[in-house]
């Protein structure tokens, strides 16, 4: 038996640096040999028991989580928690806590034995990755992102409140078409300060692109085209207005002639009854493009204090077509694919599994392991649901055995056989005495 026991141990030193290896602890029983009563009456007679020896009680693993060691790759997690990592290949499905995961020739995020790691997909209808399709392998989508056309804008802006009456002030917005190409919006603004007992101010806008962007008009062409009025820009910009009160704040926005008075509300263009036309490589801009006044509830993006009118920020949605260059993959298991238009989409999310007693998982070799009737029936769910527990990214969970406890152990054992090793001669030495008293 104590053989076997170093059979154990020497698995164990074997796997010490085995990624998830999870470290074998053996246990031994006794064995009943013989049993007899000693003398006495029934009441007062006792049963005695030799034992012929011991053998192997069970070989079980130890679930303790490794130490975590940083990587340089980013497909590398490790679990802090009592998750397991769900994959699938050809022999079925298993689990394990091995975490250095790779992209395989076909698109697959896999383990590094190969086998296709599981999670949920995203939906590309709703571009959301979505439970409701069910448990799948994980396949990246191509290195090519799909364009996507501006539909909105903010700015953070100040016009200057000292300027005098008709003065302008014009500033350039990034605009990206249907088919990823970038077209430079300018929106130029005019001071109007209206008479009367309460003077009001306000500034006149229009946002326009070069006519000879738009399909059918000659390169040739200088006239502006306006993306709020839908047709060619011409005298002062009047789209829309933008008022201030007294103090210098957006108390106001509007597009055409406008209410009066005039609300602060986000300014989505152009109206319902303009439809814009197509560019000239066959593109289109987003139907409709929503101009973003408000950071917050109440507090607006564009002031009109004494200084200099400038913009010290502007942020719009839409991106080229990118190709892939990384991948990331959060605490929760999202995988973000990383492209090099600057944009980030959550493609899919890593799905772990959850046991109640793991000590009834039947390894499968490999750093797999297999459900039983023992471990209970397996629970799926994402990181950071019950006691699976969250993803580091850029690591791996190190095997758990304990180099000083397997070399005590190995002492042990090796005792524990020279012990054995010399009843073996003991009782051979006395046989022989036995044999040759016959003689």
């Amino acid at each position: 038996m104590n053989s076997m026991g170093l059979n154990v141990v020497g698995n164990n030193l074997a796997n010490l640096n085995t990624i998830g290896f999870k470290s074998g602890n053996i246990s031994f029983t006794d064995v009943l040999g013989q049993t007899f009563s000693t003398g006495g009456t029934a009441q007062s007679g006792a049963i005695s028991s030799i034992g012929s020896g011991a053998q192997v009680g069970s070989v079980r693993q130890a679930m303790t989580q490794g130490t975590f060691m940083t990587t340089n790759n980013p497909l590398d997690v490790a679990i802090n928690g009592k998750g397991f990592f769900v994959v699938r290949n050809n022999n079925g499905q298993f689990y394990t806590r091995a975490g250095n995961l790779r992209m395989d020739a076909n698109g697959y995020l896999v383990s590094d034995a190969g086998a296709e790691i599981q999670g949920y997909m995203r939906n590309p209808v709703t571009g959301l990755v979505d439970r409701n399709l069910g448990m799948s392998s994980l396949k990246i989508p191509s290195g090519i992102d799909n364009p996507i056309a501006t539909s909105q804008f903010q700015l953070a802006m100040n016009l200057d409140g000292n300027a005098a009456d008709g003065a302008t002030f014009s500033t350039p917005i990034k605009i990206v078409d249907s088919l990823g190409k970038e077209h430079v919006a300018t929106l130029t603004l005019e001071k109007d300060i209206s008479g009367g007992a309460t003077p009001t101010t306000k500034w006149n806008f229009d946002i326009t692109i070069p006519n000879n962007e738009i399909a059918g008009v000659a390169a040739t062409n200088t006239s502006k085209f306006s993306l709020i009025t839908g047709a060619v820009a011409t005298g002062a910009p009047a789209a829309g207005s933008l008022q201030f009160d007294s103090a210098g704040k957006l108390t106001g926005a509007y597009i055409g002639s406008g209410p009066a008075p005039a609300t602060l509300t986000d300014l989505t263009f152009p109206p319902t009854s303009v439809t814009l036309p197509s560019m000239a490589d066959g593109a289109k801009l987003s139907p409709t493009m929503t101009w973003k006044l408000l950071s917050a509830p109440g507090s607006p993006n564009i002031t009109g204090y004494v200084s200099e009118s400038d913009v010290s920020a502007t942020e719009q949605n839409g991106a080229a077509a990118g190709k892939l260059t990384n991948l990331a993959i959060g605490p929760d298991g999202m995988v973000n694919a990383i492209f090099d238009n600057g944009k980030t989409a959550e493609v899919a999310q890593i799905v772990l599994a959850q046991f109640t007693n793991l000590d009834g998982l039947i390894p499968q070799g490999g750093g797999l392991y297999a459900e039983s009737i023992g471990s209970g029936a397996v629970m799926f769910g994402v990181p950071g649901e019950g006691s699976r527990g969250q993803l580091v990214s850029s690591a791996v969970e190190q095997s758990n055995v304990d180099l000083a406890t397997e070399l005590t152990k190995i002492i042990t054992f090796q005792r524990g056989y020279q012990a054995n090793a010399r009843m073996v001669t003991v009782t051979d030495q006395i046989m022989q005495e036995t044999m040759n008293m016959r003689q």
